[in-house]
């Protein structure tokens, strides 16, 4: 019996898929237990030139277990608003940046990230200059 390159992939690839799987449903798992979110709106701040700074009204929304939280913006390493024995909250304001910011929701007490989002600056134009490859009449 004559066996094929593709016959003895098969079996590699089922056993593969299957750890490819039980990965993903531990990381699956492992992010529910904790049962934070920590979302965002609007996610994307666009400039119109690139190192413009971008300006936009943002609010963030979190769910966790009842404790003490911050929210922190980690790019800045600032501590945006603190909420005690609170299973929930709001906090909005006028965000300004050049650049991508990360945000976590943290426990107080020991500083441990439950939550995270981010605000990608992206912008219209790469450069103000023109191409230097341009043609001249004159």
């Amino acid at each position: 019996m004559k066996r094929t390159f593709l016959s003895l992939i098969k079996p590699f690839n089922f056993y593969l898929l299957s750890a490819i799987t039980c990965l993903l449903m531990s990381f699956t798992s492992s992010a529910s237990e904790s049962n934070a979110s920590l979302v965002v709106t609007p996610k994307n701040c666009v400039a119109l030139h690139k190192g413009q700074k971008c300006y936009l009204e943002v609010t963030f929304d979190w769910q966790a277990k009842l404790n003490n939280y911050c929210l922190v913006n980690n790019t800045r390493s600032q501590i945006m608003k603190c909420w005690s024995d609170k299973s929930s909250g709001q906090y909005s304001f006028d965000f300004q940046s050049t650049q991508s910011n990360d945000f976590s929701l943290q426990l107080q007490d020991s500083n441990t990230d439950v939550a995270h989002a981010q605000i990608v600056v992206a912008w219209v134009y790469k450069s103000k200059k023109r191409s230097k490859s341009s043609w001249r009449l004159f």
